[in-house]
């Protein structure tokens, strides 16, 4: 059996990882193609050494700014892989624009699609991602979900009378948060290169809409310095974005920190003690480590956290980040609740996948 798999970033690559190794062990032959969709992601050979990750075989070179270039260019790139390689299956993850790419190559080259973290819902068409997620769930034929309330979703939408196989599999994050946290000590020493001596609180700002509309980059940056007078704030931020803050009249008393490699982000999420971020990524990672977060967005993905308590919709409006913060940072929930799975959705992933279409 051979599986080609799509990924999108430096975050898509390393959950990836763990099932590729569950792959290997089922003696599945894996493919995998690189889009590097996010150019502010830094990955080299030393990355999947460090991370060890099989190194892609195929990898995209996209210079364009215009999405529907970008797009095309995937796809093209996509299915230049699918004609040389022949897959059974294309492995898609999340909601990158490489998932949508992957999954509408491989349907115009009638191959099984599966979709990894289907079902996850916003209700809000104007985000690129929830329209990624919707049109790449519709035609995928395995469906790999990281929750019940994913599951639910799907069903909600009609899904079990379309021809596809849903499964509940869990989050492979959780798994991989646990791995790497359990290393991250020995390959990072981010805390004495930083010389921190205090508590302090993570935060995150990388969603490009918030440097397309400077009003939410100036919300964001407004109660981050607010936060940094009660306790330091740390950003990892690529250079890249330094230029926007020049543009919004405030300046950022926080700590800005040049973008990290994977260890280092997981020492300064283990030892802080609040985050607050625009990804779900790391929204979800605060939980593996025990952390309280609030969320830089109006919404989420991962509704579950909101709802169980352990994370806080705080928007990109100051006041609001600031309520939340004060309500997230002294809250002490219980972080031993099973909402993703246990920590085996890697290996049902490809259990499913050797076996799906066995009748």
């Amino acid at each position: 059996m051979k599986v080609l798999s799509v990924i999108g970033s430096r975050s898509q690559l390393i959950r990836a990882g763990a099932v590729s190794h569950q792959l290997f062990a089922k003696g599945v032959d894996e493919v995998l193609l690189l889009t590097a969709q996010h150019t502010d992601d830094i990955i080299t050979q030393v990355f999947f050494e460090e991370m060890d990750i099989p190194v892609p075989k195929y990898s995209i070179g996209i210079q364009s700014t215009n999405q529907g270039a970008i797009l095309g260019r995937m796809i093209e790139g996509v299915e230049n892989a699918i004609i040389k390689e022949k897959p059974e299956v294309l492995l898609v993850y999340g909601d990158s624009n490489s998932a949508l790419a992957g999954a509408l190559a491989a349907n115009k080259h009638q191959i099984s699609i599966a979709h990894v973290e289907a079902g996850l819902r916003i209700g809000n068409l104007q985000s690129e991602g929830e329209v990624n997620r919707l049109l790449t769930d519709r035609i995928s034929n395995l469906l790999f979900c990281p929750s019940s309330k994913a599951l639910e979703n799907l069903k909600s939408e009609g899904f079990e009378n379309y021809t596809c196989k849903i499964f509940n599999v869990g989050d492979i994050l959780q798994e991989v948060a646990y791995y790497y946290g359990s290393i991250s000590s020995s390959k990072s020493d981010i805390i004495n290169r930083l010389g921190i001596k205090q508590t302090y609180a993570l935060a995150t700002i990388n969603r490009h809409e918030y440097y397309d509309d400077l009003s939410k980059l100036k919300g964001i940056v407004k109660a981050l310095n607010t936060i940094n007078r009660e306790q330091q704030v740390i950003v990892p931020l690529h250079q890249s974005k330094l230029r926007y803050f020049r543009e919004i009249n405030i300046e950022p008393i926080f700590k800005i920190v040049p973008y990290l490699n994977y260890f280092d982000m997981v020492e300064l999420l283990k030892s802080s003690n609040i985050v607050l971020t625009d990804s779900g990524t790391v929204q979800r990672e605060a939980f593996y480590f025990g952390k309280c977060s609030v969320m830089l967005r109006h919404d989420t993905e991962w509704a579950e956290l909101v709802q169980n308590g352990y994370s806080m919709l705080g928007s990109t409006d100051s006041e609001f980040i600031l309520i939340a913060y004060n309500e997230m940072i002294s809250r002490k929930p219980d972080f031993t609740a099973d909402i993703y799975g246990k920590g085996k959705a890697s290996e049902r992933i490809a259990e499913h996948l050797t076996h799906w279409n066995e009748k």
